[in-house]
């Protein structure tokens, strides 16, 4: 009785499943976890517009890993199933970056086509999630590894990754390293011409404390897109250091326009370099998530 050579046909027992893509849904599920993670860890270092990380994003956490485990089943069929058989069907691994890379560029000019978008950011985007799927789908597949031996190694690496991600953002909250710090402006300059919402917004602040106002939101909006605009005055109140009276850490700018009423505050954010000014929409006691306005400096 011969030895079955286990290492040149692992499909033989795979049960019905095809093995050349075996671990490919797991890898693209845990860096899909990880980069959520990692998106939430160094949240303290991007600008939040003062929305904070709401109780939104953890309800909607279940629905979103529901959508991730779909997409990584669709992206073996359609990404890691084909560039592993066409890799088998030359007998050279070293091919697998190749066809990769082609596929990949094939998807993204499909993309670029269809949907109006930078070829070259598609391509980097398409071939950059496919890379760990194709490379759990070969280590699998010349390990003669099945679905639950991918799953514990693929678990004890996504696990690690996440205890990686959990004490990093720890130590940035602890030690502020790297954190974001809105812009310190003197009151001169926010006095031009800012704009948002494709222009549909747009305010315009004199030297002299003069306001123009077009299409800005209210604090009480008769309505659901209530806005206002006309003539007024502006007011200039640097932030205050964190543990300061109010807690304030942001320059703000409180407009008066005639036959408005009360107006939103709009607050420092972006860069010295490229100043931003937002207000935050929304109760935060409503059912409906908040949002920032922000304007630019024309």
């Amino acid at each position: 009785m011969g030895i079955p050579d286990v290492h040149t046909e692992p499909a033989a027992r795979a049960g019905g499943r095809p093995r050349l893509s075996t671990g490919s849904e797991l890898a693209f599920t845990g860096q899909c976890v990880v980069a959520g993670a990692l998106f939430l860890a160094t949240s303290g270092m991007r600008d939040d517009h003062g929305l904070g990380i709401g109780s939104a994003v953890f309800a909607a956490a279940a629905p979103m890993f529901l959508v991730v485990v779909l997409a990584a089943y669709l992206h073996r069929v359609l990404f890691t199933l084909p560039v592993m058989a066409l890799t088998r069907a030359l007998g050279d691994p070293r091919w697998a970056p190749l066809f990769a890379a082609g596929l990949a560029a094939a998807y993204a000019g499909c993309a670029a086509a269809g949907w109006d978008l930078p070829y070259g950011r598609t391509l980097l985007w398409i071939a950059g999630a496919g890379v760990l799927p194709v490379a759990a789908a070969s280590y699998a597949h010349h390990r003669s590894l099945g679905w639950t031996g991918m799953a514990a190694r693929v678990g004890a690496v996504t696990g690690a990754a996440l205890l990686l991600c959990a004490f990093g953002a720890f130590l940035q909250d602890r030690t502020g390293l790297g954190a974001y710090e809105p812009p310190r402006l003197e009151r001169g300059q926010y006095a031009g011409e800012w704009t948002g919402g494709g222009g549909a917004y747009r305010l315009r602040l004199g030297e002299r404390g003069e306001a123009v106002a077009e299409n800005l939101p209210l604090v009480a909006p008769a309505g659901l897109w209530g806005t206002c605009s006309g003539t007024g005055t502006w007011e200039f109140e640097p932030g205050r250091e964190a543990g300061g009276l109010f807690d304030r850490t942001r320059d703000r700018v409180t407009l008066t326009i005639e036959g408005c009423g009360p107006l939103r505050d709009w607050q420092a954010a972006g860069t010295a370099e490229r100043p931003e000014v937002f207000c935050v929409m929304g109760d935060p006691d409503d059912l409906h998530p908040r949002y920032a306005e922000t304007l630019h400096r024309r």
